[in-house]
């Protein structure tokens, strides 16, 4: 025993038994580096130990030979770093770092950083756990920084022998000359085409009296100076952010307005359209190789020698069948190029996301870049410097639920464009919104302008789901310009935008005759003459016109010409005439005028034909000839 008091120790040196009893011996098995050295019978290269045991027994001459075998391995945690550098470090902000902790036992054992300092935090699991044999874990390192100042300290981690390991650590702490009142935003969820705003203030906090205890970084103070920031949003992104780069001098702050607009990305609608295009295609396919088949069973229906005199049946089946098939042939898939936004394809695929769409979680770290003061004054146009140390990061949490309330006529297009109207006519369009929550909504509206062109025509209900509703819209311009408002369609979770566009024009409408009478000179009684009055429309868009004689009208003045205003004051004869003068003794009106009413085409005219048929003498026929052209008149 005295070879292997060094690796192993037997407690009872002597042990006292009777007839039939039974000894269990205990071994203390002690693990010392110096085992190699120490003891002979181990091997360092399998970690295998073989201790030779010998039992005397009085009275008996051959002792018991045993041997005692164990495996002895290590109890070292090994970090894959020796340091960790944080670097330059925000106060505002915290910075991960991720090491690898490997148990290099073959046992498990338990570990736990102690005395953590508050500037770090270590995770998973606060730094505790248990490692199984050979196992490495991921350790992550968050480190907060204070202050600006130097950070050098050590991290311990303790194992369950009461083992400790030493990580070293160093981090720069950085004061930045901005500062953001919240730099993590978390929207509620939103659902695709409604909109969520956040509000948070951007502040230079720089000033005179804080240039002394606000130094950047260890030794160096903080410049007091305008600066200037940009915050850089990724690409195809649902977030908007106003004002997205601007100028603040020291002491100043500005209001940051965030937008998160989830949408349905240009490629998902693309390839939705894509998907639904191919299986198109094997429909139409389908339908051509059902149609063979139908034609060739067709084919052997009909008699090959019909009886003379007798016409050969025709199968209504076959008859359908072609017709469904050249109705196939029409509806044949288009070429994916022509996929483009406001393509029926295009909007079904969208509508086809729309019903489909699930919950989506997305996040985004949105990095605001700070300058380190403003351009040189001799030229303005140079980039200023920009360091990475002031950079602040906004942290954006984004939920996407599916939208209870979709859009289903105008291929889903949420802007109404009337388009160009004449000044004083109304046009009227409708688009109908549905209902595909799984609950009733009850919809209302925002209040348009009182001096807006846009109105609303009819009133807005409760839908249930899967119901629908048609919005009435009407736009009236009163000036001639382009307008534009914002239609808010509301229900309990979302709100719909509507985008109403409209151009109020003033028809340019010029008549080839000059002058306000038209005059036919002397005519023989019971004789005809006819003069051409031609109106040219120059305007962009249809006028329509209708024509009226004073003499018609059951407004006209009754009881002679002295109760008339007067149509002519300077009339070659120097004779009175009255609006409204003699008639024909048949009741008929001496002045007929075709067409009475109709529609002028941008950019083309309009021949009016007026005709002076007397049935007896008078120098006193006149009459008043009015064209309207909507509210606008002109008379002749």
């Amino acid at each position: 025993m005295s070879l292997l008091f060094s690796a192993c120790e037997h407690e009872d040196k002597a042990v006292f038994m009777t007839n039939g009893d039974f000894l269990t011996p205990s071994f203390l098995l002690s693990h010392r580096r110096s085992l190699s050295k120490d003891a002979k019978f181990f091997d360092s290269d399998t970690g295998v130990l073989e201790v030779p045991m010998t039992v005397q027994v009085a009275g008996q001459v051959q002792p018991a030979h045993f041997t005692v075998h164990a495996i002895v391995t290590s109890s070292d945690l090994q970090f894959d770093h020796s340091e960790v550098d944080f670097g330059y470090c925000s106060i505002y902000q915290s910075v991960k770092s991720s090491i690898r902790l490997t148990n290099l036992s073959l046992l498990p054992q338990d570990f736990g950083f102690l005395g953590v300092p508050e500037f770090i935090e270590v995770q998973p699991n606060d730094g505790f756990g248990t490692l199984l044999p050979q196992e490495t874990l991921e350790v992550d390192l968050i480190f907060s920084a204070q202050t600006a100042k130097e950070y050098v300290f050590q991290l311990s981690c303790k194992s369950g022998i009461n083992r400790d390991f030493l990580l070293s650590c160093r981090a720069v702490g950085v004061h930045p000359p901005l500062e953001l009142s919240h730099f993590l935003v978390q929207f509620g969820a939103t659902a695709v085409g409604d909109q969520s705003t956040a509000m948070l203030f951007l502040s230079n906090r720089q000033t005179g009296r804080d240039q002394n205890r606000q130094p950047v970084s260890p030794g160096v103070k903080a410049p007091v100076m305008p600066r200037l920031f940009s915050f850089a949003l990724p690409e195809d992104s649902d977030i908007d952010i106003s004002p997205s780069a601007g100028r603040l001098l020291p002491g100043e702050r500005c209001l940051v307005q965030i937008t998160f607009k989830p949408r349905l990305l240009d490629q998902e609608i693309k390839e939705e359209a894509l998907r639904r295009l191919h299986r198109a295609k094997l429909l139409y396919e389908s339908e051509l190789e059902g149609n063979r088949l139908a034609e060739q069973e067709a084919k052997l229906e009909i008699p090959l020698e019909p009886s003379k005199g007798k016409k050969a049946s025709v199968n209504p089946k076959n008859s359908k069948v072609s017709n469904e098939a050249e109705k196939g042939k029409q509806s044949e898939s288009p070429d994916p190029g022509n996929i483009v936004p406001g393509s029926s394809w295009y909007e079904e695929a969208k509508a086809s996301l729309l019903y489909s769409f699930r919950k989506r979680y997305r996040e985004y770290t949105i990095p605001c870049f700070v300058s380190d003061g403003d351009p040189p004054e001799d030229d303005k146009l140079v980039q200023p410097a920009w360091s990475p140390f002031n950079t602040l990061y906004l942290k954006l949490q984004c939920p996407a639920v599916q939208p209870p309330l979709v859009v289903i006529s105008n291929n889903g297009c949420n802007i109404i464009n009337f388009h160009q109207v004449t000044v004083g006519e109304r046009v009227i369009k409708r688009f109908t919104v549905q209902n595909i929550s799984q609950e009733s909504l009850d919809l209302s509206s925002s209040v348009l302008d009182m001096y807006s062109p846009f109105s609303l025509l009819n009133a807005l209900r409760s839908i249930r789901p899967g119901e629908k509703h048609t919005l009435i819209l009407a736009f009236s311009p009163t000036l001639e310009k382009k307008c534009c408002d914002m239609l808010e369609v509301r229900c309990q979770k979302m709100t719909l935008e509507m985008t109403l566009l409209g151009e109020g024009i003033v028809p340019a409408v010029t008549s080839s005759h000059n002058g306000d009478v038209l005059d036919f000179g002397y005519v023989l009684e019971k004789e005809t003459a006819s003069q051409v009055v031609k109106l040219q429309n120059s305007s962009a868009v249809a006028v329509s016109f209708r024509v009226m004689l004073a003499s018609l009208s059951p407004f006209r003045p009754q009881g002679g010409a002295d109760r008339v205003a007067f149509l002519l004051e300077e009339y070659a004869n120097s004779h009175v005439h009255p609006a409204v003068g003699t008639q024909n003794y048949s009741g008929l009106s001496v002045f007929s005028v075709v067409p009475v009413e109709g529609s002028i085409p941008p950019g083309q005219s309009q021949e009016f034909t007026v005709t002076f048929q007397p049935d007896h003498p008078s120098v006193n026929y006149s009459d008043k000839l009015t064209i309207e052209l909507m509210n606008k008149q002109s008379q002749r």
